[in-house]
């Protein structure tokens, strides 16, 4: 079956609502906070609506991925989307916190089975040089996407906290889309580091591991962004909105950039490129004592991250079996998004002990830190090459 062109752009939007499903009400939290002030440990479950949807995806993804794999992507894409209008949008008639993060868990569970089903058939439908550069281009659509959403969000959060749930409605469009363009994959020749029917599970866990160290920074960003900003002396909700779409911008650029950065440096490289940036990004946001060098500061943590997410994804999918893609989808998507759950969980005790500034050099530390990784796991790799040929 001959592919169709739009093929990609709708898989691409699908995986933009990964971004969507978070950050879009990141601008309003503040006017969340305030709203359910009265309620018990609110500055705590505030954030959780931020991020709960993070651990129910977590949750949920690799049972969405042996789903996709048994059962077949389009329809379970589908039903992903449906759910993801229905509960992303709940927040607009929702009064009550707790019916909130119950709409926010369910959101969860869509954006679990959205995005593993985008990311296998994205997988299933390119190869080669092909897939790493529609990986890029997925990460790319993905930030811009947030920069889209983030920014209507900011504006709609002056006006209410309400506002950026409606922005959830916008995903109805894309249903008849996918019904539409998304085709069954072609038979394909086996991926050159794959062998059929086994599960690369070391390799896996790996970059799954990659995933999670990653996300924890990355979730730092518009959980805390709008209390650091008004720390800074900002007066609207709409400059950490802007300051998180920059960081989204430059993703953005760093991810199209993929695949040329690809085609001259090995994976375990840009890894070490990756963590080498975002660590330095957090140092300068430690020490920013002006909104300025706050904004300076996202460029240099976006770019690293819009680096990181395609070779991920690409470093996992060279050695995983066809029949497989959607479990290897569902573990990065559940490693990913435990450290976006978690992420406020780390930052925050650092933040009320010490100050923001504290919570971001200690992100920036680890960042910094985390560049020794790849070199330790090249490593160890080539010692236990070493000893297979001995033997």
């Amino acid at each position: 079956m001959t592919r169709s062109p739009f093929l990609l752009p709708v898989l691409l939007a699908c995986s933009s609502l990964t971004v969507m499903a978070g950050s879009t009400i990141a601008p309003s939290l503040p006017s969340l906070e305030q709203h359910f002030g009265d309620e018990p440990n609110a500055d705590y479950w505030v954030r959780t609506i931020l991020t709960i949807p993070s651990l129910f995806t977590a949750l949920v993804a690799p049972f969405a991925g042996f789903l996709a794999d048994k059962l077949g992507r389009r329809a379970l894409l589908i039903a992903g989307v449906i759910l993801y209008i229905l509960s992303g949008s709940s927040g607009l008639w929702l009064d009550g916190l707790t019916e909130i993060l119950i709409g926010r868990a369910l959101l969860g569970l869509a954006v679990g089975t959205t995005l593993v089903c985008s990311m296998a058939l994205l997988t299933d439908h390119y190869q080669g040089a092909e897939r790493d550069r529609a990986m890029g281009v997925q990460a790319s659509a993905m930030s811009f996407g947030g920069i889209l959403f983030i920014s209507a969000g900011a504006l709609l959060a002056d006006v209410s906290w309400r506002g950026p749930f409606a922005i959830y409605l916008v995903p109805v469009l894309l249903i008849p889309f996918i019904y539409i363009f998304v085709s069954k994959p072609p038979v394909q020749e086996p991926e050159p580091g794959a062998v059929e029917g086994v599960f690369p599970l070391r390799h896996a866990l790996m970059i799954y591991g990659v995933g999670f160290i990653t996300m924890i920074a990355f979730y730092a960003i518009p959980a805390q962004l709008p209390y650091f900003a008004q720390d800074l002396g900002a007066e609207s909700l709409k400059t950490a909105g802007f300051a998180i779409a920059l960081n989204q911008i430059c993703t953005a650029i760093g991810s199209l950039a993929y695949r040329r950065v690809r085609s001259h440096f090995a994976n375990w490289t840009i890894l070490a490129i990756s963590f080498a940036m975002v660590g330095a990004g957090f140092v300068v946001l430690a020490a920013a004592g002006s909104l300025t060098l706050m904004f300076i500061a996202m460029p240099i943590i976006g770019f690293g991250m819009g680096l990181n997410y395609p070779n991920m994804s690409t470093w996992l999918m060279a050695r995983i079996p066809s029949t497989m893609r959607g479990r290897a989808s569902g573990g990065l998507s559940m490693s990913i998004f435990i450290g976006q759950f978690i992420s406020p969980f780390v930052s925050l005790p650092i933040a009320n002990s010490y100050g923001l500034d504290a919570a971001y050099l200690a992100i920036g530390t680890a960042c910094l830190a985390a560049i020794a990784l790849p070199a330790l796991l090249m490593s160890m790799r080539s010692q236990q090459a070493s000893v297979s040929q001995k033997t």
